[in-house]
């Protein structure tokens, strides 16, 4: 697995996939939060559950199914990458 690297969705939204440079194949979605401007969602492609959303809960990450406290955290596009890189189904 390569690095990931975020390209711009072109729709408009802010939205980002990120992309394995080895593959070059989408792995997630980098998406802006709808509640804390300035922040992000961090979107991971399961193969089985379609988008799971990163959350943080103290110094721990999970993987939910739904937009909810604590998937809003990441206040930069690099931060939801690596969030995405270490979520991501091996």
């Amino acid at each position: 697995m390569g690095q990931l690297i975020a390209v711009d969705r072109g729709d408009g939204t802010g939205c980002y996939y990120a992309v394995d440079t080895t593959t070059r194949q989408a792995v997630g979605e980098v998406i802006p939060s709808d509640v804390h401007r300035g922040h992000y969602r961090a979107g991971v492609y399961h193969p089985s559950r379609g988008v799971m959303f990163v959350k943080v809960s103290g110094s721990s990450e999970s993987l939910v199914d739904l937009t909810q406290a604590g998937t809003e955290n990441f206040t930069t596009v690099q931060e939801a990458l690596a969030a995405i890189s270490r979520n991501r189904p091996r």
